[in-house]
């Protein structure tokens, strides 16, 4: 092996050798260059082919002996070639480029990323360059389809936050005067019950409260997911105290904090909207006239982990997408009030600083904890459109 090695590395006898070991030099050349799944040329000062691998002869529709010796703005045209004469400038001067554009040889509407690195001579002057173009057209595609999606996805959005705004605002009037109408005639028949008249007049009037409070849970819905206020750092035990105060719950309840929580930078109002609406989702859905509702935190690298656990009856795991979802309740209505917007609108908003809401069985299986992550910092420069 050493023999062979050291044979290898002595200069050859005489000029026939070297010309035989230069072929098989550029055989080898050749062979490697064939294996490359790109457009592959190698151009002198001049900017003239003096090699190209068969990738690159195939998609111009030359032979290596047509290819030698051609400028290459035959390949792109004088404006393309006009386009890139600054990065071969670059190359030429020493310097490694890599950009991407469209059009290469064999194909003007084809994308390519390009790559141009020099080479040197023993004096270290640049003598030509390797010229290297990918075919990224596929890709390209897919992230074109991709943008064109996801700018449907906003405008659609959009139009949804438009249209519940308009619809909250245009019903609320009419609703007002349904509910003063009520109110007028139950007072114009007080004391008058026949065919249950009462009856069913409290009946409309929970119905148009419904119906109003709905309203009120679509504005809100069409709100989540914007900034509100300004972003700074908040104290997350006071910001808790508070909501607890907003919650009323019955005398029944108890609402504790279990462990410290964290002081983060973060726009309190979103936040105090989601415990809001996560606590009293644990009050109202509550089987019992007493239960117990803990609130907890931990942190999890970027971002902080929070739950809401009751005690409960629990959700069944089946219902774990449905009860996110807008106007879903897991019971009729006319046993728990509620518009089934809630729970949608603490997904909106969680989703919206880049975070996700899930719920697990309690400690034992009794209860429900709900989890929510929520960043650490300005969500908005990690987020800066709204994906639902």
């Amino acid at each position: 092996m050493t023999t062979m090695l050291t044979r290898a590395l002595q200069p050859p006898d005489t000029l026939e050798d070297a010309l035989e070991a230069l072929a098989r030099a550029e055989q080898r050349v050749r062979m490697l260059a064939a294996g490359v799944p790109n457009h592959l040329v190698f151009l002198d000062r001049n900017l003239r082919i003096e090699f190209a691998n068969q990738v690159f002869l195939d998609a111009a529709g030359w032979t290596i002996e047509t290819a030698l010796g051609r400028h290459i703005s035959e390949v792109v045209g004088p404006e393309g070639f006009e386009e890139r004469r600054p990065y071969y400038e670059r190359a030429l001067s020493g310097e490694t480029v890599t950009y991407e554009a469209v059009g290469a040889a064999g194909s003007k509407s084809g994308y390519f990323r390009f790559s141009y690195r020099p080479v040197f001579d023993d004096d270290g002057t640049v003598c030509g360059l390797f010229s290297m173009a990918i075919d990224l057209s596929d890709r390209r595609r897919l992230e074109l389809e991709l943008e064109a999606k996801q700018a449907e996805l906003i405008r659609s959005n959009r139009d949804l936050e438009q249209f519940a705004y308009v619809a909250s605002h245009d019903l609320k009037a009419p609703l007002r005067a349904i509910e003063l109408l009520v109110q007028w005639i139950r007072e114009g028949l007080e004391g008058y019950d026949k065919n249950n008249v009462q009856e069913n007049l409290s009946l409309l009037e929970r119905r148009t409260q419904r119906l109003s409070k709905l309203l009120d849970d679509l504005l809100a819905y069409s709100r989540a997911g914007r900034k509100v206020g300004q972003c700074r750092e908040t104290d997350c035990n006071a910001l808790v105290q508070d909501t607890i105060q907003l919650v009323n719950a019955p005398e029944g309840f108890e609402i504790a904090v279990r462990g410290p929580l964290p002081v983060l930078v973060t726009y309190p109002a979103p936040l105090e909207q989601v415990l809001l609406n996560l606590i009293n989702n644990a009050v109202k859905h509550h089987p019992g006239p007493t239960g117990r509702i803990e609130i907890a935190c931990e942190e999890q690298d970027d971002r902080f982990v929070f739950s809401v656990e009751d005690d409960g009856a629990g959700i069944p795991q089946e219902y774990a997408e449905r009860v996110f979802e807008m106007f879903q309740t897991l019971k009729p209505r006319d046993q728990v009030e509620g518009s089934g917007m809630g729970l949608a609108i603490v997904k909106r908003i969680v989703a919206w600083q880049g975070g996700k809401v899930w719920f697990e069985p309690g400690p034992g299986g009794r209860g429900t904890v709900f989890k929510f992550e929520w960043l650490k910092g300005d969500p908005q420069a990690a987020v800066p459109e709204m994906k639902i």
